[in-house]
């Protein structure tokens, strides 16, 4: 039963913050007042990523963020600042086949600099 109560809570907070890191999760169910160590959250993570829940990204990060799968948007990725930024899917069409290659969903990230490390950059170069 806390196995599922659990999964639920991580279901709900992703809903409301999209991406978050297992240490984001445990911060966010603390300040919550939620009893949930981290080898259970880490289970019900992966749990959620094989039943395909949720999925995982590493954004040049050490830790993996994790997003709703159903969600459908592009990732703005700032390389420089590590900055992450959701817009509207800008792939408007998903295949289903790509070659022998069965699509059962997919994930958009654009990479390149947000407009503060540009406007740093430019001050840079003056």
């Amino acid at each position: 039963m806390a196995s599922r109560n659990l999964k639920s809570r991580l279901l709900k907070l992703l809903k409301k913050h999209h991406l978050l890191s297992a240490t984001d999760i445990l911060n966010k169910l603390s300040a919550e007042g939620q009893g949930f160590n981290k080898t259970s959250v880490y289970r019900a993570l992966d749990q959620l990523i094989e039943e395909d829940l949720i999925c995982q990204h590493y954004f040049n990060e050490p830790q993996a963020m994790f997003e709703l799968r159903a969600d459908h948007h592009t990732h703005l990725f700032c390389e420089v600042c590590g900055k992450i930024q959701s817009i509207e899917c800008t792939y408007q069409h998903q295949p289903t086949k790509i070659k022998d290659f069965k699509v059962d969903h997919h994930h958009v990230t654009l990479i390149g600099r947000c407009q503060r490390c540009q406007e740093s950059l430019n001050e840079t170069i003056k």
